[in-house]
């Protein structure tokens, strides 16, 4: 299950903690297994979509992994005929969606960076703006939707 290694601070908006800077050139990606994290992750294959702010429709993506916190995702950037550079998406707000109990869960986050880029596709890290409890335990509702749908994961 996902469970909380640490308290989660709270942040207004995709700022990131270390200032106003918002273009901040983001540092290289850590090996797997040596990120300092404050919440565990646990890998899975989900599906969800995303509207950045300023786009009104709604985009497919895949959830790679997930915590209380945020989420690693896998999208293709083409939108309305044009390919967005990865830039554009590094500190955008955008709303997320993902089917739940025959409607739909709803979650606000803000696209940290694209840091993998496949042929036609991008995966990036995503932070979850201030996740109430509320938010948390569908966040962990979800994964145990997933874990029952894959029994063969120990």
């Amino acid at each position: 299950m996902i469970a909380a290694a640490g308290t989660l601070s709270g942040s207004a908006g995709c700022s990131p903690v270390f200032g106003k800077d918002r273009k901040r050139k983001p540092g290289p990606v850590p090996p797997p297994g040596e990120e300092k994290r404050r919440f565990f992750r646990v890998e899975c294959v989900l599906r969800t979509e995303f509207r950045l702010r300023d786009h009104q429709s709604w985009v497919p993506a895949e959830v790679l992994d997930l915590s209380v916190a945020g989420m690693k995702v896998r999208f293709d950037p083409l939108f309305r005929g044009k390919t967005l550079p990865p830039e554009r998406f590094e500190w955008a707000d955008s709303t997320f969606r993902f089917r739940l109990g025959g409607g739909f869960f709803q979650i606000g986050g803000c696209f940290l960076r694209v840091y993998m880029r496949e042929p036609g596709r991008f995966i990036a890290g995503v932070e979850f703006t201030d996740p109430s409890p509320e938010q948390q335990f569908r966040l962990v509702e979800l994964y145990g939707v997933f874990r029952r749908r894959t029994p063969k994961i120990p």
